[in-house]
């Protein structure tokens, strides 16, 4: 299970892409087999994803209005450009509208109005960003007081 709002959106992101591409290595931090010299022979289709948090506004004192930025590059064998292109419209298809995944085991979703594709470097990259409004539970209130019964003594006498 996810800690932050930031590995359930990582965790989604590589259960979309392993679903729509399984055949292809999805990472997300570094791409191990390319630290060395040479890059190793069978990495040739792959995923990898940038996440990346870029604002974190108060909204109030229980609502945070985020923004993260994600990137996601592609590269396939073939490194063919009409292949980006189709790719790219299905990338499209299961990210647009909208974005769904589960934080803490409820589930979310957000709208993704737009993503920008581009084929740089022989990779497909897809842009987006996800805007949304984080809550936080309120703690819980102490109770309320309860009624004060008072008597009060007249002086009568003096």
């Amino acid at each position: 299970m996810a800690s932050t709002i930031y590995q359930s959106i990582r965790l989604a992101l590589v259960a979309l892409f392993k679903g729509l591409y399984p055949g292809f290595d999805v990472f997300c931090e570094e791409i191990n087999k390319t630290q060395n010299d040479e890059p190793e022979p069978d990495l040739e289709d792959y995923v990898f994803l940038e996440i990346i948090p870029t604002g974190n506004v108060t909204a109030s004192a229980f609502h945070t209005d985020r923004t993260v930025l994600v990137e996601a590059s592609l590269h396939t064998r073939a490194e063919s450009n009409d292949g980006y292109l189709t790719m790219a419209q299905e990338v499209d298809g299961a990210l647009r509208p909208v974005f769904r995944f589960q934080d803490g085991g409820e589930a979310r979703a957000i709208t993704v109005p737009d993503v920008a594709y581009k084929v740089v470097d022989k990779m497909l990259h897809c842009t987006f960003t996800l805007s949304f409004r984080d809550s936080v539970e309120e703690p819980e209130q102490p109770p309320v007081m309860e009624e004060l019964k008072t008597t009060v003594r007249t002086n009568e006498g003096a």
